[in-house]
């Protein structure tokens, strides 16, 4: 007897296939799914069992269960960031451990892709210059890198000597004079990561070098975009949880409408920029006189108020109501201290040069700044902060954001800790094992991420 389906009927056993298909192929790409572990067993002439390659390499055995555990909680971090506005191709293009950052505070951390074993991570040939930040926090105290991180099991290293058994080496891009300076690598399975806290713009220091001269170095990248393997953005804002309360969160209230004294600042001692924005600074200290205070080196600015470059904090930018965050680049994700510390850390409101509107929008709090791009000219936003300045109502909604998130400063200036070696910690748990490398750098890392002012 033959039975005979219709088209529809026959339609819908594709579809349960396809879908059944794709969700397999989708668990695949997870650390967490079931399948042995490719940097260790790629390698390997004979096969080599699952559990006798869980037991060699520390590797907790993984269950069905926890792959449908690590599946939600990727759904839970996709979903957020929707909300923030990502779209699903920002989205795909970011690590596991750049959606968590980004997660609401308290979110516990993905799983470990490794357990019962320990890291050594190499800091090739700039590790004692950069202590200075990221271990010092410009003090002369020695501060743990793994303090209140989330894993800990991490060792740092700046010894050469240590190049074969490292298993993540961190090179400075910004001091690094050439290729040749790298080492040859000896091991596989090795992470090479760069890294860069400047903008395209200023990726070298020495020379004149082309990105290109690294392609098929490095495995990771490690810079301020929420898009690198390694995240360490200068500052984040998270959600707080609806359920957490508010009455840790409202004291900004009181604090800004009996402190803000002052109209708007300023601070630097880089006089330049390729978006010409001191230019507008001279146009704006034109129009707004004695509301606008420059400190700092540029535009004749008062060089005394605040001393030290970030070593020392700048207590007088508690007295403003704005702060101009005028970055040196216009490029993409490229927010600074001078948002996360010079203005929020100061609960004052940024007015941001640097990163694109679109980009605020997503990184930062809604109505938590103000975007240089939404105004004709230099003219146009003095008329506005004047008018914010003598109404209190409108000018403190621009605070209101304050009850539902937290800002977070990480990026060891004035104090404030450094997370970039317990993000390089982090990675090596939490992130894909799955081989990578950066065939051509610059599709990842490019000038053309950057555009001129529109002002």
């Amino acid at each position: 007897m033959h039975i005979k389906f219709s088209r529809f009927a026959r339609l819908v056993f594709v579809l349960f296939i396809c879908t059944t298909a794709a969700i397999f192929c989708v668990l695949l790409l997870f650390p967490g799914f079931p399948v042995a572990d490719r940097r260790y067993s790629a390698s390997r002439k004979k096969p080599t069992s699952m559990r006798e390659t869980e037991e060699e390499h520390g590797r907790s055995a993984p269950t069905q269960s926890n792959a449908r555990e690590l599946f939600t909680r990727m759904m839970s971090f996709d979903k957020h960031l929707l909300e923030r506005g990502f779209t699903d191709e920002q989205i795909g293009n970011m690590s596991l451990l750049g959606k968590w950052l980004l997660a609401p505070e308290g979110t516990p951390p993905p799983r470990s892709n490794i357990t019962n074993r320990s890291y050594l991570i190499l800091i090739w040939k700039h590790g004692p210059f950069l202590e200075r930040r990221h271990i010092r926090r410009f003090t002369k105290n020695k501060f743990s890198p793994w303090d209140r991180c989330s894993v800990g099991n991490c060792t740092l290293s700046y010894d050469e000597k240590d190049l074969h058994r490292a298993d993540a080496v961190v090179f400075h891009l910004h001091f690094t004079n050439s290729p040749s300076e790298l080492p040859v690598r000896s091991r596989a399975d090795q992470r090479w990561i760069f890294l860069t806290d400047e903008s395209p713009f200023h990726t070298f220091l020495h020379g004149r070098q082309r990105l290109s001269d690294y392609d098929g170095l490095f495995n990771w990248s490690m810079s301020y975009r929420m898009d690198s393997d390694v995240p360490v953005p200068y500052g984040r804002t998270v959600r707080i949880p609806e359920d957490v309360s508010d009455s840790n969160v409202r004291h900004w209230d009181a604090i800004v409408r009996t402190t803000k004294i002052k109209l708007v600042a300023v601070m630097g001692s880089n006089c330049g920029g390729r978006n010409e924005r001191w230019s507008y600074v001279k146009a704006l200290k034109s129009l707004l006189g004695d509301d606008l205070d420059i400190l700092g080196r540029c535009l004749d600015g008062n060089r005394t108020v605040c001393p030290g470059h970030f070593d020392r904090d700048c207590a007088a930018l508690s007295a403003y109501k704005f702060y101009l965050s005028f970055e040196n680049s216009n490029c993409r994700e490229y927010l600074t201290e001078k948002v996360f510390w010079n203005a929020y850390g100061k609960l004052a409101v940024p007015i941001i040069m640097g990163a694109s509107r679109n980009d605020c929008q997503r990184l930062l709090p809604p109505r938590s700044f103000l975007h240089a791009d939404d105004f004709a000219g230099a003219d146009a936003l003095a008329d506005y902060l004047r008018y914010l300045d003598r109404n209190d109502k409108q000018y403190i909604k621009y605070h209101e954001w304050r009850d539902r998130y937290r800002v977070i400063n990480e990026h060891g200036y004035f104090g404030s800790v450094s997370r970039h070696y317990c993000r390089v910690c982090e990675a090596l748990h939490y992130n894909s094992v799955a081989q990578k490398v950066y065939t051509r750098l610059e599709h990842f890392w490019s000038k053309r991420d950057c555009a001129p002012a529109s002002a």
